[in-house]
């Protein structure tokens, strides 16, 4: 990656957190201020991310250590940076500088596969040292000790984004039952049509927004996914709540509908 879809998160020389589900479950409402991060604390073992609890309509602070730029490539090549959801509003980052390449030397090379299907395979996350020198090269301050936890909480919110899509997908599973990922753009400064409207009754705005595009067996339909902060909790690092669905163009105004009426339990 994307996240997409990056974090003062973690806590030096700490050991990284499991990989698990980065996502809070349950749905946003505007709740006191506070930063999701705990920012003295190590991070507990297990998941880096707090399961049980919503958004929360505060401001965030300092400025992430691992922001990728857009795009992604094809399994085996090095990706491009792209835009982390795990990403703390503040300074624009310094100017690219020039990465220590023995800094590099010692950072793993090795890239996690993902359960992620693309069009040439499983997806396949960068590694600790390609997400390192993109960050580092656009000039945010992060430290080598980070990547074990900021790869473990970025591979872990891609994860759960994709089961978020499946959750449409399968409304369609007899027209097609293998979807697979094309590609997907991080638009940190683009609001969502959504995200702007929910915003004027008082929902708090997502910190990044991704495009994810799935291939439908031959149709090429496009998710909106919207990451919003989620309610801290002490000893959570971080907590995120993530809003995945279709948009319109693609067909996706019924498949919202039938969603909204199952999670009301009408069918």
């Amino acid at each position: 990656s994307t996240l997409p879809s990056a974090m003062t998160a973690t806590q030096h020389d700490q050991p990284p957190p499991a990989a698990g589900c980065p996502v809070d479950q349950k749905k946003p409402t505007p709740a006191a201020a506070g930063c999701p991060v705990d920012h003295a604390a190590a991070p507990p073992p297990g998941c880096p991310v707090d399961h049980t609890n919503p958004p929360e309509n505060h401001p965030t602070t300092g400025d992430c250590p691992a922001q990728h730029a857009r795009g992604h490539t094809a399994p085996g090549a090095e990706p491009p940076a792209e835009k982390c959801p795990v990403e703390h509003k503040g300074p624009a980052p310094a100017a690219k500088k020039r990465v220590d390449p023995e800094v590099l030397k010692q950072l793993p090379n090795d890239r996690e596969t993902s359960t992620i299907p693309s069009l040439e395979g499983p997806w396949q996350y960068p590694s600790q040292r390609q997400f390192y020198k993109a960050t580092a090269a656009k000039g945010h301050d992060v430290s080598p000790t980070d990547m074990p936890s900021v790869i473990a909480i970025h591979n872990a919110v891609n994860e759960q984004t994709w089961v978020k899509i499946m959750e449409y997908e399968k409304m369609h599973e007899q027209e097609c039952a293998t979807p697979k990922l094309i590609r997907f753009l991080g638009r940190p400064g683009d609001m969502s049509i959504k995200a702007r409207v929910t915003g004027w009754f008082g929902r708090t705005d997502p910190f990044d927004r991704h495009d994810w595009h799935v291939d439908r067996c031959g149709k090429e339909v496009r998710y909106i996914v919207d990451f919003y902060d989620g309610k801290p909790v002490p000893n959570m690092p971080v907590s995120i709540y993530i809003d995945a669905r279709p948009d319109f163009q693609s067909g996706g105004l019924w498949d919202r509908a039938k969603m909204y009426m199952r999670e009301l339990n009408l069918f």
